[in-house]
Order: C-alpha cells, then structure tokens, then sequence
C-alpha cells in the first residue's frame, strides 16, 4: 500500500467507500424497465447486531422486480402460487417415503386454501383485543404506528391458521421507496407472515412519482445525495409502475423442514460476532 491516509480516494478499491448490500432492489428495478420481469438470488448482509434464531449476518434472498404492476393485490397472488408451487413440487409430490413431513407442511403452507389477508390497522387491532382479554399475552403491547414483533407475527399466523399477508403500514416504519397510499399515512405494501416462523417475504410497490419519492427521501435526509442520483433519474427521465419482493432463503428451508435455527439452514453460517473465513 502506498503511503497516506486510508481517507484518501486512490486507497479505496471504488475510489470511495463503500458498503455491502442488504438487496439488490434496486439495481433490479433499473433492469425491470428493460425487461419488464426480473429477478435474482443473492447474498445480502444485515447491519443490525441481531441474535436470534431467525437472523443472520449474511443471508441469501430471492428477490423478484416486475414492471406495470399497480396493485398489492397482485403482488400476494404471485408470492402466494408461487410459493404453493414450489412447496407442491419439491416437498409434498417427493415425500411419498414421509408422510408426516408432507402433512406438516401441508397444514403449515395450508396449500388447500387461500391465504389470509389484512391490513396493517386490522392486524393491530386484532392484537390489541388478545393482548387486553388474555391479561397481556404479549411482552410488547401492540399499538398503531409501532412495528409488529415477533410473538405478534407469529400470533397472527397461528390465528390465521396459515400464512397471512398484513398490508399497508405506516410509512414511517417502512423504506423510502415504497408507494405512498392515498391517505398519506400510509404505503402500498406487504409481510407474508408464516407460522412459527414470522417474516417470510416482504414486498411493495415501489414509488414511480418522482415528486413522492422526492418527499420520502428529504424526510430521512437522502434528498440531493450524489449515491441516489440515478435512481432517482429513472422516474425523471421516464419509467413505469412497478413493484417486487424479497423472500428470505434460509427462512424458507426452516419453514420447510421444521428447524427453528436459521443458522442451522445454510452451510456456513455467519452472525454478529462469528465469522468463518
């Protein structure tokens, strides 16, 4: 290395720094205008020092970006035939030798009927009549505009007896980059919660209204920086309405095989304070 500062542009491999990727939205989205459906499978790295049995440091996600699409509606209907697909075909039609895990996985993807769906409101309010009748059931009191946590997701998916899709949270606990509902409180999107697991996909419609997302990136004070400059060029020089998911891969093996651990469902696990090199 050539002497000076670690500071100084030539000693930065981009001539800047640089971060590791939480997903690859959106690249996908700028591809999506070309080519209309998209997707990838890809490590991502998370920031947050989580240690649970449901995070890692690094994780791999199936993420999915398709233009002209307008409705969340139709975002759940493709994660949930997509999803029944897939369970169908690999588990259910190949366990002929384990009949239980069949079963199991039938009743937890209830494969025989449609999924339950609801919005963000409804689903706090269904918690908060639970939370009061069972003399607080839960150690976090449910209340709008507060994220779900976990005993909350996973409630809402045994209530359901099956996955739910909850829709349409506060912006406030969501990105940037999702649609802003009419009334304004509001975004255009989804969790697909999964029995015992919690979290499985989480997907929106992406804001394609240059002077909404514009709004969205100068609350959190991203508005004017040089690193979000083309993305917000494809909704100024052209685009269309569009909107994609991101499905957790080592999720999906827990919620498939059974194995609480997500550490458990990838061959080289990786969490805050371990890594193998």
């Amino acid at each position: 290395m050539n002497e000076g500062s670690l500071d100084d542009a030539e000693h930065h491999f981009f001539s800047k720094e640089a971060y590791l990727t939480v997903s690859s939205q959106l690249h996908l989205e700028a591809v999506a205008y070309a080519h209309s459906r998209v997707y990838t499978l890809s490590p991502s790295f998370r920031a947050e020092r989580s240690q649970t049995s449901r995070h890692l440091a690094e994780f791999w996600i199936l993420e999915a970006e398709w233009a002209f699409t307008q409705r969340v509606e139709d975002l759940c209907d493709i994660v949930e035939d997509a999803i029944k697909y897939t369970v169908r075909s690999t588990v259910v039609q190949e366990s002929e030798e384990d009949g239980e895990l069949a079963a199991r996985v039938e009743r937890i993807f209830a494969l025989g009927y449609a999924w339950t769906r609801m919005s963000y409101t409804d689903a706090v309010e269904l918690l908060r009549i639970a939370h009061a009748k069972e003399q607080s059931r839960f150690a976090f009191e449910p209340e709008w505009g507060k994220g779900l946590q976990s005993e909350h997701e996973k409630w809402l998916a045994e209530e359901a007896g099956g996955p739910v899709f909850v829709t349409d949270y506060p912006s406030a606990l969501k990105p940037f980059y999702m649609r802003t509902n009419s009334d304004g409180e509001t975004v255009a999107c989804f969790d697909l919660l999964v029995p015992g697991i919690g979290e499985l996909v989480g997907g929106s419609l992406r804001e394609e209204r240059l002077h909404m997302l514009d709004q969205a990136m100068e609350k959190i004070g991203l508005l004017g920086r040089d690193e979000y400059k083309w993305y917000r060029e494809l909704r100024k020089f052209g685009g269309a309405p569009h909107g994609g998911f991101g499905l957790g891969f080592e999720r999906m093996v827990s919620a498939v095989t059974g194995e609480p651990n997500v550490r458990e469902c990838i061959a080289m696990p990786r969490w805050a304070g371990r890594m193998l090199l």
